[in-house]
Formats: C-alpha cells, sequence, structure tokens
C-alpha cells in the first residue's frame, strides 16, 4: 500500500507545534517576540565578520530589579530552607522511610540487628548462668 499523493505534498503538512514534535522540541510561548516593546526579541544580533559571531546589544538585553538587602531582611518572608532549620527527630524518622534503600544496604542493616540480637541474648544467658552459680 502506498500514501496517496495528498499525503505526501506540501500544503497538507501542518506547522510544528510541541505536542507534534520530538520530546527535546520546545517553541516557548513567543512572549520575547512582541512586536515592539521595550527589551523584547533578542538580546543582540549575529555578526558574520569579526571574532564573535554574536554581539550583545546594552538597549536589548533585559534587566531584572530585585529588592534591596535590607527590605530582603526586614522582611518577615523566610525561605522554605534556611541555614539554621532543624529537623526534628520524627521528621528525620519520616525522611529516612522516603530514600530508596539498596539490597546491600538492607543486608547490612539485617546483619548488624542480627549481631546486636545476639550479643544481647548471650549477655542475657550469661547473666542467668551467673545468677544460677
Amino acid at each position: 500500500m502506498h500514501p496517496t499523493l495528498a499525503c505526501l505534498s506540501k500544503a497538507s503538512r501542518r506547522a510544528l507545534t510541541p505536542k507534534r514534535g520530538n520530546k527535546d522540541f520546545y517553541k516557548g510561548t513567543r512572549q520575547a517576540a512582541l512586536p515592539g516593546g521595550h527589551r523584547t526579541g533578542a538580546p543582540g544580533r549575529f555578526v558574520i565578520r569579526g571574532t564573535s559571531k554574536y554581539r550583545l546589544l546594552d538597549e536589548k538585553v533585559r534587566v531584572f530589579v530585585g529588592p534591596s538587602i535590607e527590605e530582603i531582611t526586614q522582611s518577615e518572608l523566610k525561605p522554605y530552607v534556611h541555614v539554621s532549620s532543624k529537623l526534628s527527630n520524627q521528621d528525620r524518622r519520616d525522611a529516612q522511610l522516603l530514600v530508596p534503600i539498596l539490597p546491600e544496604t538492607k543486608i547490612k542493616q539485617w546483619r548488624r540487628d542480627a549481631e546486636a540480637a545476639f550479643i544481647e541474648n548471650h549477655s542475657k544467658i550469661n547473666q542467668q548462668s551467673e545468677m544460677q552459680n
């Protein structure tokens, strides 16, 4: 079976969109290509001659202005993760349950528990034998 000529013609091809492209294809939201906006579009241009292939234009480079350091330090808002934050024992145990355990780690843990149980049982037997004597 052969595809029809209409399927192979260039007129029937639809525009490539992120849904029709492969997993790495991202077309963007086209926010940078708004016509005539201040500091929109590409931040520079390609240069054919010269040592650098792309030249940044200062009037096109986007500028981000953040709050001053004083405003940040005096703000009541704090980050989710902070240097001074401490985990409680319960939180630490809950976090350990979420981490996947490798089989080798589990075997080491079983051996450690078995050795601890053996030592504990052996010490109980020694105490009982000393009490009987």
